[in-house]
């Protein structure tokens, strides 16, 4: 007979056979501050209570998590339950100005004990606006990310308008949370891809004709009737519900992407399975054909509640919105004389005071929205400051910007909180002037009364007035379930609260319709210096949020005079003679053209003082760590300003003592030590992937300046290192590099692989370390060291380097022995 041989499961039904527990890893993912680069911490002040950001991809009791602060603070392991989206923690961190923590959560099977982890990099940084602005936008996007519907992809409550989730899709897109990041560990990903599906679910597509059976017209006086269809489908594209409102949210949203070859996976017929771009442009047709364009209609020119019926300024400024960034960024076209018949619209609606109405010139209900409205609707037409004739008094047929300006300056230091006075308790309104100001040609930073009888006003950062400051200080910071939220500032009215957040995340950034923008980031090595020392300014760090875009220019203010014309490059060069706090600025640019580039400034403060002074320490990198080579950190770009000095001729002299690196991140400082550690063994242990390191630099001022009571002074700086794995694209280098020795001089030469420029390294032993000898931009690939020694063996390295300095890889080494000189015959 045969024996009766039971599946494992039928056995445990039939007989009660304890399962055994099956392995489950979490997934755990951490929120970056910045999409495009992990490693760049989250920013914090000493004492300020933030909150730590992380999701896992497992539900219920049978999984917990755990924070560890990285200071030696943790919370206790807590069931994950319904909710792995939000696995968060506040927490306070204490500490000085560069301080770095690694955070880490955990996620643990409490079956099996098998765990995943995620770290989560925060730094302390001086509390200045700026600052503030980051963490508000940072807790902002996180009461976004939890309160999104998961299933759905949408935002509560749904009754009130679709829009609410365009703009909530932007704000994360806007600073570069983008469904097109590569890979998958960034959790606002999913949370952009979630919103953008169910956006296109919302959307309908129809049919039109010439016009759409409005005024139809020969707007070029060619005799026929012009067919506002300029995606040549015959379809358009709106969202039905109060689609006046919410047409131009629905564009910036998906504008904002970044991705116009994207192919839509959801929505009705004429929507599903088509590219983004084609969407918009049909979604601009559909805009075209709303404008108002009665051919005897004085008012003609503009949107209102029934579209192709008449104008209203509290619509048309979503209109414009909408048409902006499809025409800027390349992804639609409208016909010209949609730009050409809004100024009449705007001429219309414009009172002599400088206003713009709401439907006339007379009706001002809510001025603070209206007249914003005005100046979008003026930059999507190419007018601007001084267009229109003298100030004041345009001719016929063209707006006022610079009355409308007047008007909003006169009045934007108004308090209260009533909306009809006071701009900036007024979001709808705040919202639309930010725009106007931000995507005026070139943009506005300085509001201005053009009779100059108020003096201009930094309407962004003003410490008192400015619109960052007003909203740092609205947001909720209670540590409770609205930590995070913008709420209640529409004059009393609930209706638009849901706006307040996404709005207010834009407006707070610098982006309003591009997948991210430019970031600029400046230091100054050494800093604290002497008077009368060369600094060196590094803008190298600058970045873009978004991955598709990056930093071509670089220009320097260095005289304080507001204009960043004093230097350009990544690198700049400058001394102070006399003690002193010099404030400078660095200027950025991305590689956008046209009106797509996009801009960003930062300000440092370059101390110049008398001994003792603290070191800088420069750790060098990024790193790119590729195998067959040995690894070493170098961090002899350190400076001492004080370097050899003493108080008396009795006491030593100062110097950097100690060079302490800090590779794991506990804070520690005990991984390595000296200029130029050899990491091989370290970074090979922790495998492939990136890393954010630190170098603390200590000098000897206890000792050298005894009586100015003060220990030995440090310095951290931080940067990247990214270990490669063999056959990486990017270990792909110069591998032919050849070294001829002569008399006196080493000729190297290899072949060009074309990038901004070439770091030229050599050593006196194999495998290094190595020491930047020279710099240089020859495509003919070759550079000449004369600095040699007769008799001596070198070894040569060459780096290709980007346009912001940072180097791509390693060459082979090769190696050269420049000839003793002969003895000349008697």
């Amino acid at each position: 007979m045969k024996k009766l041989i039971l599946p494992l499961f039928i056995a445990v039904l039939m007989f009660g056979l304890a399962m055994p527990a099956y392995a489950v890893v979490p997934v755990v993912k951490t929120v970056p501050w910045v999409a495009t680069n992990p490693l760049i911490p989250h920013d914090t002040w000493s004492g300020k209570s933030i909150t730590l950001k992380g999701t896992t991809d497992v539900t219920g009791t049978d999984f917990e998590y755990s924070w560890d602060f990285g200071d030696g603070g943790s919370t206790a392991f807590t069931d994950v339950g319904p909710n792995n989206y939000s696995l968060q923690a506040f927490h306070t961190y204490v500490g000085n100005v560069g301080d770095i923590f690694t955070a880490r959560l955990t996620v643990r099977d409490k079956n099996t004990n098998e765990t995943a982890s995620k770290t989560y990099l925060v730094i302390i940084r001086a509390q200045t606006l700026a600052v503030e602005v980051n963490v508000a936008i940072d807790e902002g996007l996180w009461y976004l990310h939890k309160n999104q519907n998961k299933t759905t992809g949408s935002w509560s409550p749904i009754s009130i308008y679709h829009g609410v989730w365009a703009n909530a899709i932007n704000a994360f897109e806007a600073n570069g949370h983008v469904e097109s990041l590569v890979g998958d560990d960034n959790p606002y990903k999913e949370t952009v891809a979630k919103g953008l599906k169910d956006l296109f679910s919302h959307l309908t597509a129809y049919a039109i004709g010439i016009k759409n059976g409005l005024y139809a017209e020969d707007y070029n006086g060619d005799g026929v009737v012009d067919a506002l269809d300029t995606g040549n489908n015959g379809l358009a594209i709106y969202n039905s519900q109060t689609y006046y409102y919410q047409h131009g949210s629905y564009m910036d949203a998906i504008v904002a992407s970044g991705t116009p070859g994207a192919v839509t996976t959801t929505g009705p017929a004429n929507v599903i399975g088509r590219t983004y771009g084609d969407i918009v442009q049909d979604m601009a047709d559909a805009v075209s054909n709303g404008q108002y364009n009665h051919p005897t209609a004085v008012n003609r020119g503009g949107w209102t509640y029934s579209w192709g019926s008449g104008g209203d300024n509290s619509i048309c400024q979503w209109a414009a919105i909408g048409i902006i960034p499809a025409v800027r960024n390349g992804w639609a076209l409208i016909p010209p004389h949609v730009t050409a018949l809004n100024p009449t619209w705007l001429v219309y609606s414009q009172h002599a005071a400088g206003y713009f109405g709401y439907s006339t010139s007379n009706t001002i209900w809510g001025p603070f929205a209206t007249t914003p409205s005005g100046l979008v609707q003026m930059v999507m037409d190419g007018l601007g400051r001084g267009d229109g004739g003298t100030p004041g008094s345009p001719p016929a047929g063209f707006p006022s910007w610079d009355k409308a300006e007047k008007y909003l300056r006169d009045n934007f230091e108004n308090v209260g909180g009533n909306y009809v006075s006071n701009i900036k308790e007024y979001y709808y309104g705040l919202f639309s002037f930010v725009k106007a100001m931000r995507l005026h040609v070139p943009p506005i930073t300085m509001l201005r009364d053009y009779t100059a009888v108020l003096p201009d006003i930094d309407w962004y950062s003003d410490a008192t007035h400015g619109v960052a400051r007003n909203l740092v200080d609205d947001q909720d910071k209670s540590g409770g379930g609205n930590h995070g939220l913008w709420s209640g500032h529409y004059g009393g009215s609930s209706a638009q609260n849901q706006f307040h957040t996404p709005w207010a995340i834009l407006m707070l950034g610098q982006s309003l319709f591009e997948a991210g923008s430019p970031v600029a980031v400046a230091k100054a090595v050494p800093n604290p210096g002497v008077a009368g020392q060369v600094i060196t300014l590094d803008g190298s760090d600058s970045f873009h949020q978004d991955a598709l875009k990056s930093i071509d220019s670089w220009d320097w203010d260095l005289d304080n005079d507001g204009v960043c014309d004093d230097a350009s490059g990544p690198f700049a060069f400058n001394s102070w003679p006399a003690v002193g706090d010099y404030p400078v600025k660095l200027c950025v640019s991305d590689n956008g053209v046209g009106l797509d580039e996009k801009f960003a400034e930062t300000t440092m403060v370059v101390k110049i003082t008398t001994p003792p002074i603290a070191p800088t320490a420069n750790p060098g990198g990024p790193y790119a760590f590729c195998p067959g080579v040995t690894w070493y950190l170098d961090g002899t770009g350190s400076v001492n300003p004080d370097d050899g000095e003493r108080e008396t001729q009795s006491d030593p002299v100062d110097f950097i003592k100690e060079y302490a690196w800090e590779l794991n991140g506990d804070n520690l400082f005990d991984d390595a030590f000296g200029p130029q550690p050899d990491v091989t063994a370290f970074f090979s242990g922790l495998g492939t992937g990136d890393y954010l390191i630190q170098l603390r630099v200590t000098d000897n001022t206890a000792l050298s300046f005894p009586s100015s009571g003060q220990p030995d002074l440090t310095h951290t700086a931080s940067t990247t290192v990214s270990v490669k794995a063999a056959g990486d694209p990017d270990c792909v280098c110069i591998d032919d590099l050849s070294a001829r020795a002569k008399r006196g001089e080493v000729q190297l030469t290899w072949t060009d692989t074309s990038p901004d420029h070439y770091n030229v390294y050599r050593s006196t032993t194999a495998g290094g370390p190595y020491t930047l000898i020279g710099t240089t931009t020859s495509t003919y690939s070759t550079f000449l060291d004369t600095t040699v020694v007769n008799g001596t063996t070198y070894y040569y390295v060459v780096r290709p380097a980007a346009l912001n300095g940072d180097e791509l890889c390693e060459s082979n080494e090769a190696s050269a022995t420049p000839e003793e000189q002969r003895r000349r015959r008697r």
